[in-house]
């Protein structure tokens, strides 16, 4: 018999209060990651189940998947995506122009994936240092020349980095921080790793944009959290750390940067007035909302696809594709196959929906056999319909979201 792979919580991870109400139940799916090979066995099925707390307002899944079992192999690498590449010298000079002086500064990243971002602050003189639990990304990094530790970041490796390196000037955590199970030691290593002087970044994808056009797809089991301003502030705040500054990321179709550090500095004015527009808000209503709507999106996209009464092609086997997917009932039958530039993902099965991923050269050989791509990563659709485009692709995209499944 296999090990049960998750645990359901009774207590929320933030504040321990027993005092959860659930908003959707999106079904027991695979994690999204779990893609399989076509003579393997199907991957588990775990309880999809979002919740609230209702002492601290934090959002957040029913469910804890094994990390290991999430992370230690993983598919998805940061230099794959153009729009990712391109943010990634956005990101390097928005943090950097917070310093007089740059060069020479140490630089460490939590969750660095394949070094994408850290080789932004290394070619502009910074030392730097990645932190990964993924082996075989770390690998990619350190061969790339992004030294990179291939481990879980938590106060242990805090202490290691200190040790031999001293105090970070600039520690980032980029889309890593909903994904954490033990959230308190990553936070409290941010925390010992910065310097006195030092900045903190979190990027997390912007939960209003979820509520407001119904991001969904993005609720998957890796991402455990779902912060607003306020929620985030909660927890840094908690760890004495203090928000001072923010800013916007394109990534995951819209994301939240803040900017942090052990000093108190004078609050930006658009932290300020963002902070007080949230706590203006009901956040349990809104969150009932989104579960109703969210049922209503998902029939209207499996209806749109049913009526086309042909099959489509995919393109993006995201993780986000997962929940999306599944939960409005789309698989094999509608869909032949998905189009993945990540070789990673290249000859595997969706987990779930069992629809198989092929190649982009392969894609493209095939894309004008068929009417419609479903266009599964719409987070990079402008990337994507433009290439295929400018490929020769004569069809239509059916993009799922951002609001209501349509066809262009």
């Amino acid at each position: 018999m296999k090990d049960k792979i998750y645990q359901t919580v009774t207590e929320c991870r933030i504040c321990y209060s027993k005092d959860l109400s659930q908003i959707i139940d999106l079904g027991s799916q695979p994690p999204a990651n779990s893609l399989y090979k076509k003579n393997e066995p199907v991957p588990d099925n775990v309880p999809l189940v979002l919740k609230i707390c209702n002492t601290c307002l934090t959002v957040q899944l029913g469910e804890d998947v094994s990390p290991e079992y999430l992370f230690n192999e993983y598919l998805w690498v940061t230099g794959t995506s153009k729009g990712a590449e391109e943010y990634s010298l956005d990101f390097c000079s928005r943090i950097l122009s917070k310093f007089d002086d740059y060069e020479k500064l140490f630089v460490v990243e939590v969750a660095s994936n394949d070094g994408t971002f850290l080789k932004k602050f290394q070619d502009n003189g910074c030392k730097v240092l990645g932190v990964d639990p993924a082996k075989n990304i770390a690998k990619i990094a350190n061969e790339n020349g992004v030294e990179t530790i291939p481990d879980f970041f938590s106060t242990k490796i805090s202490k290691k980095i200190i040790n031999d390196n001293g105090h970070a000037d600039i520690v980032f955590a980029r889309n890593v921080i909903p994904h954490v199970k033990d959230i308190h030691s990553v936070i409290d290593g941010m925390y010992e790793c910065l310097a006195v002087n030092g900045i903190g970044a979190i990027e997390f994808h912007n939960v209003q944009l979820l509520l407001r056009e119904l991001h969904y797809d993005y609720i998957y089991h890796e991402h455990l959290f779902y912060f607003s301003l306020r929620s985030i502030n909660n927890i840094l705040l908690s760890k004495k750390l203090n928000i001072f500054d923010i800013d916007i990321s394109p990534i995951s179709g819209g994301s939240w940067v803040v900017y942090f550090s052990k000093a108190i500095k004078k609050k930006s004015k658009r932290f300020e007035e963002e902070l007080e527009a949230i706590n203006k808000i009901n956040e349990i209503d809104l969150w009932k909302k989104f579960a109703n709507d969210v049922e209503i999106h998902s029939s209207k996209l499996l209806n749109l696809v049913q009526d086309l009464n042909q099959k489509i092609l995919g393109y993006g086997a995201s993780a986000r594709s997962s929940t999306l997917l599944n939960f409005a009932g789309i698989n094999n039958k509608q869909i032949d196959s998905i189009i993945d530039k990540n070789t990673l993902k290249v000859g595997l099965n969706t987990a779930g929906s069992n629809i198989p991923i092929i190649s982009f050269e392969n894609g493209i050989k095939i894309m004008n056999q068929y009417n419609y791509i479903l266009l599964l990563a719409w987070n990079f659709q402008t990337e994507i319909v433009s290439e295929l485009r400018s490929l020769g692709f004569k069809g239509k995209f059916i993009v799922p979201l951002p609001g209501e499944p349509k066809i262009i």
